[in-house]
């Protein structure tokens, strides 16, 4: 039981405090073990391993839940944090544009080859899911799900009790990175990069939305 509490006071005293650097560490932490638990075991045999666990229910699931990543999130995120503030609205809007297009840049110069290029017949197709060949690093939709989940949780009032709801979204952007492992179309170093692309352009958001606003900021005259 005292061990219970002190898990749940742990928990609300990082959902109390999540700002924009604690979701970036978070995140960072996390993907970190991830990165090296595949690394010992192996990226291709951690990406096979995802890709066949074969589940009628996760097919369907996974199928329908990675849309959520290409425009549902991305809008509601903008307009969620732009309800809340315009201008921090607007900056990171900015910012996850170009965020967007260093990703696409990366993807057309590095031109890695998707699962189905590196591993040939034995990756599944779900559900028709249309398996694309090239361009894999990084992933655009992992990016995508890291950067405007953060922007709805910066939305989400300071005070609210309902810690459980910041880390159910934590928890549904790492899931999006799963859904592209599990569908065939990456790999999981893609998913690695996209995490970290999109974890350091917010904090970079962040701390220079807050250092503008410091800088402009009128100084109390002195008597």
């Amino acid at each position: 039981m005292k061990n219970q509490n002190i898990i749940t006071l742990s928990c609300n005293y990082i959902c109390e405090r999540m700002n924009y650097r604690l979701y970036v560490y978070t995140n960072l932490f996390a993907i970190g073990i991830i990165a090296i638990l595949s690394w010992i075991l192996g990226f291709d045999a951690v990406t096979m391993g995802i890709h066949h666990y074969d589940n009628q229910f996760f097919d369907i699931c996974f199928k329908n839940y990675t849309i959520w990543a290409e425009w549902p999130v991305i809008v509601l995120g903008i307009l969620l944090l732009s309800y809340k503030s315009w201008r921090m609205g607007v900056w990171f809007s900015l910012i996850f544009g170009i965020e967007a297009m260093v990703v696409q840049f990366l993807k057309v110069a590095t031109n890695m080859p998707r699962p189905i290029e590196k591993f040939g017949p034995v990756v599944r197709n779900i559900n028709g899911e249309i398996l694309k060949h090239f361009q894999a690093f990084p992933s655009g939709h992992t990016s995508a799900a890291f950067f405007a989940t953060g922007l709805i949780l910066l939305a989400i009032p300071e005070n609210t009790k309902k810690h459980y709801v910041k880390f159910i979204l934590i928890f549904s952007a790492f899931m999006i990175a799963y859904s592209r492992i599990y569908l065939g179309q990456h790999s999981i170093e893609d998913i690695i990069a996209g995490c970290i692309i999109a974890n350091i352009f917010f904090y970079f958001a962040g701390y220079s939305y807050h250092w503008f606003q410091l800088k402009t900021t009128k100084q109390p005259s002195k008597a």
